[in-house]
């Protein structure tokens, strides 16, 4: 026989062992979740930085709405990047790129324990034509159900083509689920034959503890877990003769990453990556709903 040794298999307590220490993690992450243990608190000081944010992102796109020859965020891209651009949501796909250079040169922000999230993206809605598509996005009242993050929604008031509207959202990823009762208002322009603009801003974000259960109730906002403290977007629309190319720009103010949440599995993770996937999905529901129409 040969002098050779085979490895005994593990012994079967030794994976259970191991799961039972994965579920206890999993237990001791969503009880921090629930807890104030990784509560935070919107600084004076980063709450003042936002607007400064805010004013130049105002600014520059107001810049670019008024250039005569231009009018997409695309449209002021490289001519080879925007060609991909253009191929990209012609085959149905939809772009997404984080904005750089909002903050003018030799000015520094200071965002004290917070992060300014700031992304654009675009998508083709074939087939539709402008004051269709006008139609269904200022129809709050139907905006849950259509749209993915949107859990209810319903308009307060319209003055002209400014509305007033709350929507409850909810976002999820990994283990991380955040619900939020926010009042938003959103202005709408006229940018000449077949082009228009708008911008949304939240003017109310309250996350929701313990939602869904008869102990739901609001958290103070900017006193909360801080997954989403500020939220901005711009919207620009423009009819071709394939339908009517949409592009959102979007900024948001959340809490930083400091070594605590860094450890707590799914956290850090959903910090960075929800506002852009939420744009991905905004997107995509505008599309869909338009299609359904």
């Amino acid at each position: 026989m040969s002098g050779r040794s085979f490895p005994q298999r593990p012994p079967r307590v030794s994976r259970l062992h191991k799961l039972a220490r994965i579920a206890l993690l999993c237990a001791f992450a969503a009880g921090l979740l629930r807890s104030d243990a990784i509560a935070a608190l919107l600084q004076p000081a980063a709450a003042t930085a936002w607007d400064r944010y805010l004013n130049w992102a105002d600014q520059r796109v107001k810049r670019e709405i008024s250039d005569s020859s231009r009018f997409l965020i695309q449209d002021f891209l490289p001519p080879k990047e925007k060609a991909s651009i253009d191929r990209q949501l012609e085959s149905g796909s939809i772009v997404v790129q984080r904005i750089q250079g909002v903050i003018p040169a030799g000015e520094k922000l200071h965002l004290p324990d917070a992060e300014i999230h700031h992304w654009w993206g675009a998508v083709l809605v074939p087939g539709i034509q402008l004051p269709d598509l006008m139609a269904l996005l200022q129809d709050y009242d139907h905006h849950a159900g259509h749209f993915a993050d949107v859990e209810k929604s319903k308009l307060i008031s319209r003055n002209g083509n400014l509305f007033k509207f709350y929507f409850r959202l909810r976002r999820s990823k990994s283990i991380v689920t955040a619900h939020y009762n926010t009042e938003q208002e959103c202005e709408y322009w006229d940018a000449g034959p077949g082009k228009a603009y708008s911008r949304s801003i939240a003017t109310k974000i309250a996350e929701i503890e313990n939602a869904g259960t008869s102990s739901e109730h609001e958290k103070t906002p900017g006193d909360d877990r801080g997954f989403l403290w500020r939220l901005v977007s711009w919207w620009r629309f423009k009819q071709t003769t394939q339908g009517v190319i949409v592009e959102c720009e979007s900024a948001s103010l959340s809490r930083d990453i400091p070594t605590l949440i860094k450890i707590i599995p799914g956290v850090a993770e959903y910090i960075k990556s929800t506002p852009r996937e939420s744009l991905e999905s905004v997107l995509t529901s505008v599309r869909k709903y338009s299609n359904a129409r």
